[in-house]
């Protein structure tokens, strides 16, 4: 029998953080006793961030803070029947960030992370027919040290000491006072009788040269084996139905059970834009000796090879022997992980899709594992990160936990065929390159590859460990650190959070082997704002140039994202867009905001963004015009055509050319000479035709007029709400 704890559960804020010096596990009349100082037992109507149970505004205010200054205490009162199995199992999908377990007052243990399963066997404490008590002291504190005590530059040097991207990234990202914590997810008692499986099978894969043929090897471990079983592997094609492969050992003692199979003609997972989403279900299933199936474990994968080219001159994956140029998105989709839920994640995915993106790139957290479920289901591809983001302890004790948090990280989540990259540390050079532009300049400060976390610690164990446990895909040692041979990618935010003085047109004429973040944050309409009235009266002075700072969004998106296009493998392999939503209300770096509604920037991305192109290459004057097919079949034969018109409809050129566009292609269309100085207006339309049908287009309108950074942004900040200013 199974009991998913959903309901039933009481909490209470430990204010002093006395309750386990005071055995509140063992006797809770010390609630009541008049010298003690604890909070009362309420009612919990279901398990998520506490923020969003008892805040009623739970993505800002410095009220916040008091969900973090003390330790709370969960409690579930629960019976198994009499006749129940007599091994006993309990499970915690998610508890963030420490916590410590009692069950009918024994101390089962402690576990550190918020998106690590758990789970604790309790067959000496069970009571079967009367009450059991579960107990759950929980804690995510707040971290007091900077670096340096340059209180100034907090945002950037807190040293975080907890392994969650989730808090002290307050640069309008996650507001200052924000740091989920909780119980959410699942909570479950399992009792079985027979043997059961401890933890999840470990099922891997190895193709074969051709592609064509799989191998597929499972290690399980048994417990409670008091009699002969046979394990069963079964791997059975997810739309036909077909059983492609089945084997069965023996299993007569407890431990690890290895079993293998082999499959043959199978079909490959590829990206949406790339193939069909071939699905297998793998069944690991035990059997009593009469055939009767005593437990199964069941998840769905697709086999695919991914690997990655990385040298001076290129960092660029393979999926399944070919290249795959990325058109990507960062992805945090809200402040907290548990008010996520299918409905948000498909809305969010299908709408990807349809922006033309082919990969995401989790942003320093972990989802839930539903959302890497439909990412394989949909064909999206992900970049995962972990949760090493800017500034953390640099000590071995440090590293050593963060190593194992993250480790255990890719353990839960290797399984899903659409991650084809971890990543170890997000910006791991920031703190230095702070430290640097201090101390010697901006020329120091671009020496981020070389800093102490990607060289000294966590970065090199971190990323040997992380190779070593998962030898099928490729690793990012350090985001943001072009130069280091185990990193390869860069961030690019000229005209952007390079403040005033910089423009986002400074990008022409540079090179970039594969960009990980770019991007523009823009807020969201006046009529989103209204939703959150105090965000809408604290811009209200902003609300008239809505439209204009939207449309700057827009325009650096756009030239961004054709840039990269344009240099297609020579030597750019892709992009990855930063933000795809706001991750709150007030945080603005989406193409969505919080509430769903796209904004201007979204139009650069359905532009330019989808798996055919034609693209505009300009600066000061016309350059050229390139077509681009990142599909794997060719459009072939076909005419491109151009119009440049002034603005108010005459002619300045008119022209069409034959090209041969060919499978994940690039082609130069032509070069540009055209004078158009003498006009105030230039517009631009191109049209790809093939047998008098459109295969895609392009427009640019005003070509020329290049607005100025948008005043005020990124410096002015008000960190009481965690959002941009701009001039208001």
């Amino acid at each position: 029998m199974k009991l998913n704890l959903k309901q039933g559960w009481k909490v209470m804020q430990d204010v002093h953080n006395t309750a386990e010096n005071l055995k509140l596990y063992q006797d809770e009349t010390v609630l009541y006793s008049m010298g003690a100082q604890l909070s009362e037992w309420e009612d919990l109507e279901e398990l998520k961030h506490l923020q969003l149970i008892f805040s009623d505004q739970p993505y800002w205010g410095r009220e916040l803070r008091y969900f973090n200054q003390a330790p709370w205490w969960y409690k579930n009162e629960f019976e198994v029947p009499e006749h129940a199995g007599s091994h006993c199992v309990i499970r915690f999908s998610n508890v963030d960030y420490y916590c410590k377990v009692w069950f009918n007052g024994v101390l089962l243990g402690e576990h550190e992370g918020y998106s690590i399963p758990f789970e604790f066997c309790v067959d000496d404490l069970l009571k079967k027919g009367e009450a059991n008590t579960l107990m759950v002291k929980v804690w995510s504190p707040w971290d007091d040290t900077v670096d340096g005590d340059k209180q100034e530059r907090r945002t950037f040097l807190i040293l975080r000491n907890m392994v969650k991207g989730t808090y002290e990234h307050s640069d309008t990202f996650i507001q200052r006072d924000v740091n989920p914590i909780g119980i959410y997810g699942d909570v479950t008692v399992e009792v079985t009788e027979k043997a059961s499986f401890q933890g999840r099978p470990e099922i891997t894969y190895t193709l074969d040269e051709t592609l064509k043929n799989v191998s597929l090897n499972a290690k399980v471990r048994v417990t409670n084996v008091s009699e002969k079983y046979n394990l069963r592997l079964v791997c059975v094609d997810k739309l036909t139905k077909e059983i492609i492969c089945s084997e069965t050992v023996p299993v007569s003692k407890n431990g690890e059970v290895s079993i293998s199979a082999a499959a043959k003609n199978i079909h490959l997972w590829n990206t949406w834009d790339r193939g069909g989403q071939w699905l297998y279900d793998l069944i690991t299933v035990l059997e009593d000796q009469n055939g009767n199936e005593v437990y199964r474990y069941h998840e769905v994968t697709g086999f695919r090879k991914i690997e990655m080219v990385r040298n001076e001159k290129e960092t660029t994956f393979y999926l399944n022997n070919k290249k795959l140029y990325i058109r990507g998105t960062s992805y945090f989709p809200d402040v907290y992980v548990s008010a996520m839920n299918k409905e948000r994640y498909k809305r969010d995915l299908l709408s990807i899709k349809a922006c033309g993106f082919n990969l995401v790139r989790v942003h320093v957290h972990v989802e839930f594992e539903l959302f890497y479920e439909l990412c394989t289901e949909i064909g999206i591809a992900v970049i995962q990160d972990s949760e090493y983001n800017w500034a953390h302890p640099d000590n071995d004790i440090f590293a050593d936990r963060f190593i194992d948090v993250f480790l255990q990280t890719v353990d839960l989540l290797k399984r899903h065929p659409a991650i084809i990259c971890w990543i170890c540390m997000n910006e791991p050079g920031l703190l230095d390159a702070e430290q640097a532009k201090e101390a010697e300049g901006d020329a120091a400060a671009g020496m981020r590859g070389h800093s102490r976390s990607m060289d000294v610690n966590p970065g090199p164990a971190l990323y040997k460990a992380t190779c070593e446990h998962d030898p099928s895909r490729p690793v990012i040692k350090g985001s943001f650190c072009e130069s280091d041979p185990f990193s390869g990618d860069s961030h690019n935010y000229i005209g952007s959070l390079h403040g005033d003085g910089t423009h986002y047109r400074e990008i022409y004429g540079t090179i970039e082997k594969f960009n990980t973040e770019y991007g523009f944050d823009a807020p969201p309409c006046a009529d989103s704002l209204k939703k959150m009235p105090k965000l809408y009266r604290r811009l209200n002075g902003l609300v008239d140039r809505l439209d204009e700072i939207g449309h700057y969004q827009y325009l650096l998106l756009k030239y961004y994202t054709e840039h990269y296009r344009i240099q297609k493998y020579s030597p750019n392999s892709g992009y990855v867009q930063f933000l795809y939503n706001d991750i709150g209300p007030q945080s603005f770096y989406g193409i969505f905001d919080w509430w769903g509604l796209p904004k201007d920037g979204l139009d650069a991305m359905l532009e330019s963004n989808m798996p055919t192109g034609i693209f505009l290459k300009f600066n000061e004057k016309l350059d050229g015009i390139y077509a681009v097919n990142d599909l794997l079949t060719p459009i072939g034969s076909c005419t491109v055509k151009w119009v440049i018109t002034d603005g108010k409809g005459n002619v300045i050129q008119k022209e069409e050319k034959q090209i041969e566009i060919g499978a994940d292609d690039i082609v130069k269309v032509c070069d540009l000479n055209v004078d158009t100085s003498s006009f105030d207006r230039v517009d631009v339309a191109l049209v790809v035709l093939k047998d008098g049908e459109s295969v895609c287009s392009n427009h640019y309108e005003d070509l020329f007029n290049m607005p100025e950074h948008t005043h005020g942004h990124p410096s002015r900040i008000t960190h009481e709400m965690g959002m941009r200013l701009y001039f208001a």
